[in-house]
């Protein structure tokens, strides 16, 4: 079962191209649309219990989709019945994707008459950087874990695998919009991130209609680790690395061309470096009352 009760579980989209050397990847079609749905009903429950969604967006099977979750990787924690206890979506993008072709842009700010140049901006400056680095550009969202696992150190691996992940790909800059509310935002700052700021000005939270509450937009990279949590992002990555991934289906002209490169080839990975190192117990690093979702 793994660590603490509940195992690790990575999807993978269906362009999703070579991992790390020894990691399994899966084709099982039937099963990465029964974890999908699964983790689906929980971000559903999640959602509806704190007021970020309405009933009505919920489909018939009580699911939550977002758009591009088909398209995207998503981080699975896994009880001892096989049911998702938290789960984190990982959207790729190769980084030469154009600001106008990110989610963020659906953000009330970035309609924004002032702050949407600045937010441009500010991404566009985290683009290039990922360009001259090489390394790949993500958004983080669709966070969701159950009630009884949160304030605990699942909730905490869940965030932290966001780091894992982007090492396993080779380097990656993310950003994410969190909610003020529930200290959402200070939690994520507590494992490393950071405002969107362009020129020295910060881009500020907005309120979001959608969500009815304050939101900011953070940036992470993932080449950057909080030294407090260094070790157990490395014990993360290794039990990642060691799991199977299961794989959207592919159509058949994708199944055609073996060679099919996603991202400019970011998941094109060397052999993997493992390192041992002490095992950290993290569970008086969130407080009781810390509860967070990124959308």
């Amino acid at each position: 079962m793994g660590h603490n009760g509940y195992r690790v579980q990575l999807l993978a989209p269906a362009k999703a191209g070579r991992l790390v050397s020894g990691t399994v990847i899966s084709d099982d079609a039937g099963l990465y649309r029964h974890l999908l749905s699964s983790l689906q009903r929980l971000r559903a429950d999640s959602y509806l219990e704190d007021g970020a969604i309405e009933p009505w967006q919920i489909d018939d099977q009580g699911r939550f989709s977002m758009e591009g979750d088909e398209s995207s990787w998503h981080f699975l924690l896994m009880d001892g019945q096989d049911e998702p206890i938290a789960c984190l979506r990982l959207l790729l993008h190769s980084n030469t994707v154009r600001f106008e072709q990110l989610r963020l842009t659906h953000a009330s700010i970035a309609n924004d008459p002032f702050w949407s140049v600045k937010l441009r901006a500010a991404v566009e400056a985290d683009l290039a950087e990922a360009r001259r680095a090489g390394i790949g550009y993500a958004e983080l969202g669709g966070w969701a874990i159950a009630a009884d696992h949160r304030c605990t150190k699942a909730a905490l691996e869940t965030l932290l695998a966001s780091y894992a992940w982007g090492q396993m790909i080779g380097g990656c800059l993310s950003s994410c919009t969190a909610t003020v509310r529930h200290r959402s935002a200070m939690i994520l700052r507590r494992i490393g991130g950071q405002s969107l700021s362009f020129d020295g000005e910060v881009i500020p939270a907005y309120t979001d209609p959608q969500y009815g509450c304050l939101m900011e937009v953070l940036r992470f990279d993932s080449r950057v680790v909080d030294s407090r949590f260094a070790q157990l992002v490395g014990q993360m990555r290794e039990r990642l690395e060691s799991s199977i991934v299961i794989r959207a289906a592919r159509s058949v002209s994708e199944e055609v061309s073996a060679e099919f490169s996603f991202g400019q080839s970011l998941l094109a990975l060397g052999a993997a470096t493992r390192r041992q190192a002490p095992r950290l117990d993290p569970a008086r690093l969130l407080s009781q009352s810390d509860v967070l979702r990124l959308t």
